[in-house]
């Protein structure tokens, strides 16, 4: 049997008890606390994605946006498809670990903090494109629906784009235990440098609750 150490479930539950105990200690305050973490680590994740993209030469654009992602979820956890590349890329995701996860244990609306800015951030911080959330998954909707504002990749690049995302595969991945580790530091920046040694308890007991 395998061990699993560290996956996007993980992930996904570390987020849950950090938000939720913040949350609930702070209230409104506690949200916004949430809100900067998340969007502090998206912008950070999408600039490290850019920066292994110029490494390799390639542009700052919409479709190397979506070869250098940095996570890849075990098999059968996503259903993430792609209803329109032109006039703009159009993402839709109907099944995730995170949702998985917190709908099980009832944590959704704790979740719904991550999911509303995660992306948008994690664009932002590639290089500044404006990714809309038209529906998510923690308020009900469907299927997590994204438009990459005026972002396209054209008919005559799909080839080469398919090529492009085989030749990268798995390179631009990290370990979940890293990407674990990420997210950790991140909140916990956010939730101490608004409540300081209280914040400090808060995280003490989200980790406890983990």
């Amino acid at each position: 049997m395998d061990i699993i150490l560290s996956s996007a479930s993980h992930h996904a539950m570390l987020f849950a008890f950090l938000a939720k105990e913040t949350i609930d200690t702070f209230g409104e305050e506690g949200k916004k606390a949430v809100t900067a973490g998340v969007n502090h680590y998206g912008e950070q994740r999408g600039h490290r994605m850019a920066l292994r993209t110029l490494a390799d030469g390639d542009e700052l654009n919409v479709e190397n946006y979506l070869v250098y992602g940095e996570w890849e979820a075990f098999p059968g956890q996503m259903d993430l498809r792609f209803p329109a590349y032109e006039p703009e890329v159009r993402m839709q995701n109907y099944r995730c670990p995170w949702h998985t996860e917190w709908s099980k244990r009832g944590l959704l609306e704790y979740g719904h903090y991550y999911c509303k800015d995660v992306d948008a951030a994690l664009a932002r911080g590639y290089n500044g494109m404006d990714l809309e959330l038209m529906a998510n998954r923690t308020q009900g909707d469907e299927c997590c629906d994204f438009v990459f504002k005026d972002c396209a990749v054209p008919a005559d690049r799909m080839e080469a784009f398919a090529a492009k995302r085989a030749k990268i595969g798995g390179k631009a991945k990290m370990p979940w235990p890293y990407h674990v580790g990420h997210l950790y530091s991140a909140m916990r920046a956010a939730i101490v440098d608004a409540f300081g040694e209280a914040g400090e308890q808060v995280v003490a007991r989200a980790l406890d609750d983990y």
